[in-house]
């Protein structure tokens, strides 16, 4: 299998020390547990990343370990890092007890938690702000997310499916960003974790897409 290419960017402004410091921070492993109920593009967005999103979906499967590419701009020069990604888990979440229980490990064992949204249901819930009965299901799940949280430096939410938000074309994607982003400002007040948390948005439906989505994320990561 080939090894992805990740399109994240890291522009530095500093001295050798500076580089060499962010050099090493950028080969650390990444590990992750990606979460999201079952059809948000958990699998397709596992496949972009492995260089395979044309791959048929079946169902949520394990993902592994596999290598990424950072782009860092020191201002003297272009450097490509490779960036250990380690999947630790890979679940459809929903707000059942059991299944959340189920997932507590890898939740606390992550670095960085990427959580998948289907836009069509933030479209929705415009109409009764908070009442709708999928945001109730995020608000489950972020409550036991901020329970077995340990050792997270990042959570991001990723907003998947705007393609079949109407919103997104009538916006354009920076005023659909921010008005997700408040959507989602009650869930990322519970976290009680504001400068760690990130917001991405975007769609699966193309390989463009796809690919644009993929790097949107682990640039949130950095």
């Amino acid at each position: 299998m080939p090894l992805p290419l990740i399109v994240g960017a890291v522009v530095l402004a500093g001295g050798a020390i500076g580089t060499a410091i962010t050099v090493h921070r950028l080969k650390r492993p990444a590990k992750i547990i990606l979460l999201g109920e079952g059809m948000s593009g958990k699998t397709t967005l596992l496949n972009t990343w492995q260089g395979r999103w044309d791959a048929p979906v079946h169902r949520t499967h394990p993902a592994g370990e596999f290598i990424g590419k950072i782009r860092l701009d020191t201002g003297k020069k272009i450097l490509w890092i490779d960036k250990p990604l380690k999947f630790r888990n890979v679940k459809d979440f929903s707000g059942m007890d059991e299944i959340l229980d189920a997932s507590q490990n890898g939740v606390k064992a992550a670095q960085y938690i990427l959580y998948l949204i289907k836009a069509p249901h933030l479209e929705a819930d415009e109409e009764a702000p908070g009442a709708s009965v999928p945001y109730e299901r995020l608000t489950a799940d972020v409550a036991r997310i901020k329970r077995y949280i340990t050792k997270v430096e990042r959570v991001i939410f990723v907003v998947t499916f705007t393609d079949k938000d109407s919103r997104y074309d009538l916006l354009g994607s920076a005023a659909y960003l921010t008005r997700v982003r408040g959507q989602l400002s009650d869930l990322i007040s519970m976290l009680n974790m504001r400068e760690e948390t990130r917001v991405v948005a975007g769609s699966l439906a193309t390989l463009e897409s796809a690919e644009l989505l993929a790097g949107e994320v682990i640039q949130a990561m950095l």
